[in-house]
């Protein structure tokens, strides 16, 4: 049953309870101002639908929950951690108003307030609702504001693709063991040999013996696949699923033709090497349980791809001796793709689909926007995203601008690094009232020349050139010559001043802008004009919104003024390094892309009440001082002798 916080203080608080002085030394640190000021700013009502009405046990106040997942967050406890500080820490029992008899909660009920947040608004409403309480109860101001992305690993291994070929079909060995052992006993035996009684160890392989093995395993997905797919419950799995999305995704079948790739009759075992060894070799595994780079295989990932150089390479082997194998005499054989037909969204560990391939690695990236106002008492992480690692920052402008919005967070001027300028998103900005300041590429521009490809005294021209008075390449102009409106959908004047007599928007989104013959007769710029002259003499301009937003701001970046304006961005990479360093952002315990979302939302809110502890700390500590500074200029002078 939903009950809400009771505001009745006890007599038994833990400051109450303890000697003058040290209660006034609790009272000036951060448990203060994350009572006084965090905690009601914690909208329990939000919760209000997650629990029953009118029967039950009451629950345990969302407003406690709320606050042990922050301050778990704050310094990235594990839940055996917050329970202990909870139940000894008089700090936290201050922070959340519990008395010392009463501070105990149960692992479980921090796990089932955890499954309330999954799938649902409820964290990011809890994470708009704080921080926009701080913004306003501290002066903070959201109008400027800097966008950027950092990579991040859920509680999964980094595997090499022989190790994800291995761990799949394991995974889904050992849930039909468990659900289904007859179908497994009715398989050849090689099966649980290789992947159940010594599991992993085909995977834990040297460089060379993996890439005879690969095809191997391939070969004993294609089969697994084809025996179960019509089998109406072993399909419904989840493994088996993802051993269909693996083989789909990785391996492709050749019908007709002889195998070029080697084949392994499904009983048949490699023979062991003075090499092959136990399936978790502790030399080979890093802290966090992943392979090593250079270990079992493993080479630096290729960008936009799920597979390594290395592995890359694996498809080309001839068969190797150990494994017995021989031309496939069927119709249908199995040929490993090639690591550029794979794409990013490839399945990267079979315990966290959701995981994907970027160029920064395997995982998640995360988008963070956070204040930057100069006059700020400290700056506010205001939006929080997780995508997948292969998609690109690009598409990322629009969805956090309207999640800010919709918070009634939204800047009027959002810094962010080139992987995020374009003219498309400056004009979707734009029409949301925001200033995307970020640089831009040029699409259409030639790669740069080598300034050592032709002689200083001769320099090459440009087909686009004319030659000048002095003798000097004179550049035609360009689109940036012209001024446009906010959202670059219409030409307000030419270089020389002059409005268009008329412009219309076609159906492909273009605009063309006609200029009076009259206008554009005497103009002495009409040689560099990249109008075209039409038959009547008038000249038309046809530009789309974006390009004109590109040559705009391919300008505007080569000023000092907004290499200065723009110099303040860098700064969120310090926010960065805080949110996965401090906080345990980078490297989560959670799998899956709710958790990690919703993990992720909470270590935001974390820095945010984080930081506003500090500056409440700081500013309680120097109010102390001011007043024992002011007691001491009241107190007589004493005289000595």
């Amino acid at each position: 049953m939903f009950q809400p916080t009771d505001p009745q203080l006890s007599l038994l608080e833990s400051h109450l309870l303890m000697p003058p002085a040290k209660a006034a030394r609790l009272r000036k640190s951060w448990a203060e101002p994350f009572r006084t000021r965090v905690l009601p700013m914690i909208d329990e009502e939000v919760f209000r639908e997650a629990y029953c009405e009118d029967n039950g046990r009451p629950n345990v106040p969302v407003r406690l929950l709320a606050a042990l997942h922050l301050l778990k967050d704050v310094d990235d406890l594990t839940d055996e951690q917050v329970l202990e500080q909870f139940e000894f820490n008089l700090q936290w029992h201050y922070a959340t108003g519990v008395d010392p008899d009463k501070a105990h909660v149960c692992q479980k009920t921090l796990h089932n307030f955890r499954v309330k947040l999954l799938g649902n608004e409820r964290a990011r409403r809890m994470f708009e609702t704080v921080t926009r309480g701080l913004a306003e109860m501290d002066g903070v101001s959201v109008t400027r504001q800097r966008l950027d992305s950092t990579h991040a690993l859920s509680n999964m291994a980094v595997l090499t693709r022989l190790g994800l070929f291995v761990e799949t079909v394991t995974n889904f060995l050992r849930e039909l063991r468990r659900g289904y052992p007859d179908k497994l006993a009715a398989l050849d035996a090689g099966y649980v040999k290789r992947y159940l009684e010594r599991e992993g160890y085909f995977a834990d392989a040297k460089r060379e013996q993996g890439r005879r093995r690969l095809p191997a395993v391939a070969e004993d997905m294609f089969r697994l696949v084809r025996a179960f797919e019509h089998d109406g419950t072993v399909s419904e799995l989840g493994s088996y699923q993802l051993l269909a999305r693996l083989f789909a995704e990785q391996c492709e079948v050749v019908v007709g033709a002889t195998a070029t790739a080697p084949a392994v009759q499904v009983g048949q075992m490699p023979h062991e090497t003075a090499e092959s060894g136990p399936a978790e070799r502790a030399s080979d595994k890093d802290d966090n349980g992943g392979t090593r780079p250079g270990v079992g295989g493993e080479e630096p990932q290729l960008a936009e791809s799920g597979v390594s150089a290395t592995e890359r390479e694996d498809e080309g082997e001839a068969a190797p001796a150990e494994a017995s194998a021989s031309p496939a005499t069927s119709s249908e054989s199995v040929r490993l793709r090639d690591g550029k037909e794979i794409a990013g969204s490839s399945l990267q560990s079979p315990h966290d689909p959701d995981a994907t391939y970027g160029h920064k690695g395997k995982g998640y990236e995360v988008q963070l926007t956070e204040t930057c106002g100069d006059g700020n008492p400290y700056q506010l992480i205001t939006g929080v995203a997780v995508n997948g690692a292969n998609e690109s920052d690009q598409a990322a402008v629009v969805p956090m601008i309207s999640k800010l919005d919709a918070a009634g967070l939204l800047p009027n001027e959002l810094l962010a690094d080139t992987g995020y300028g374009s003219g498309d998103n400056i004009v979707a900005a734009a029409k949301a009232n925001v200033e995307l300041v970020a640089p831009v590429q040029d699409p259409d521009a030639a790669p740069a020349m080598d300034p050592w490809a032709s002689p200083v005294e001769r320099p090459a021209l440009s087909p686009n050139d004319t030659i000048g008075a002095a003798g000097r390449a004179v550049p035609r102009l360009g689109l940036d010559a012209f001024d446009f409106n906010k959202v670059y959908d219409a030409v307000l004047a030419c270089l020389g001043g002059h409005p268009p007599a008329l412009q219309i928007t076609d159906k492909t989104g273009k605009v063309c802008a006609t200029f009076s013959a009259a206008t554009c007769g005497n103009c002495p710029s009409a040689g560099l004009c990249p109008t075209q002259q039409l038959k009547s003499g008038d000249r038309k301009l046809r530009f789309s919104p974006a390009s004109a937003a590109t040559a705009h701001r391919q300008r505007l970046q080569a000023t000092p003024g907004f290499k200065e304006r723009y110099k303040v961005r860098s700064g969120i990479e310090a926010t960065n390094s805080e949110f996965k360093g401090r906080h345990g952002a980078g490297r989560l315990r959670v799998r899956g892309g709710h958790r990690v979302s919703l993990a992720e939302t909470l270590k935001a809110m974390a820095v945010n009440v984080k930081r506003a502890c500090e500056y409440h700390v700081t500013r309680l500590r120097q109010a102390a001082q001011a007043a024992q500074a002011e007691l001491a200029d009241c107190l007589p002078t004493p005289a000595f002798a």
